[in-house]
């Protein structure tokens, strides 16, 4: 199933899956990256709709007739809750990090679900490109409030972790250092496979610890496969550098043209 399917696409797929049944189960908007106003109408008449529409389209990815078309129609919405829920706040207090790491969280994911679009449709070409370059900018932000919010940071991590404080540091200016490394094409697939792998980290530490001390909580259960479907979107994107060298490219020689005798009078 790996094979056939890839490890991004598989957990990203699930993550949502999951995401969405929690969410139509309880009628509400359970995710802090879509942060849905208290007094729109209709809330939970839309909440119910979002949980179905991440339901279907988490599933369908899974599915080979049906991944394609789930890819476009769970990347179009995840680009809504950029475009409709994070950007205005950002622009309303640009100088709040809070707003930026929302806005950051949502990148990372609308540009997973557009990578795996890209792999669905064999593309690579700019809008692959377009793809990754928007999710190594996502990351810079993600990697800034592990500073500006340094403390609170480290609490996610589980008391019995050394370190923690430093740690949360360090892991902001990795991602950092991977954003900016995927974002102008230095080592990117190194970069991306180490950015993967921190996620994947993460997630097992922090949130399948918090699921293990109170699996009762809502909140960690969907905190546990949001985090699935971020360290997914990274897995995507690292395996959309299949084709490329881990380390720095040497550069092509120069072609050589044979030059007949008779062009040289």
């Amino acid at each position: 199933m790996l094979r056939a399917i890839g490890v991004g696409r598989l957990f990203f797929g699930l993550g949502f899956a999951v995401v969405g049944a929690i969410g139509l189960y309880a009628h509400e908007f359970v995710l802090n990256q879509q942060p849905v106003p208290q007094g729109v109408p209709w809330r939970t008449v839309l909440a119910s709709l979002s949980g179905a529409l991440l339901l279907a389209t988490g599933a369908g990815l899974l599915a080979a007739p049906t991944a394609r078309r789930s890819a476009i129609v769970l990347t179009v919405y995840l680009s809504l809750w950029v475009i409709v829920l994070q950007l205005p706040r950002v622009l309303a207090d640009p100088l709040v990090e809070a707003n930026w790491l929302g806005l950051g969280e949502d990148l990372t994911l609308a540009a997973g679900g557009w990578v795996i679009l890209c792999t669905l449709s064999g593309r690579n070409d700019a809008s692959l490109r377009w793809a990754r370059t928007a999710f190594g900018l996502a990351l810079i932000p993600i990697g800034l409030s592990h500073f500006v919010y340094l403390a609170p940071a480290a609490q996610f991590i589980p008391s019995w972790f050394p370190l923690r404080t430093p740690l949360t540091a360090f892991t902001g200016a990795a991602h950092i250092a991977a954003g900016l490394a995927i974002a102008f094409g230095v080592v990117p697939r190194l970069a991306a496979t180490l950015e993967a792998a921190m996620e994947t980290l993460f997630t097992l530490v922090c949130w399948v610890s918090a699921v293990v001390a109170a699996p009762g909580t809502r909140d960690n259960w969907v905190n546990l496969f949001i985090s699935t479907a971020l360290s997914a979107a990274a897995w995507a994107l690292a395996e959309s550098y299949r084709d490329r060298p881990w380390g720095f490219a040497r550069r092509e020689p120069a072609a050589r043209h044979d030059v007949r005798p008779a062009q040289l009078s």
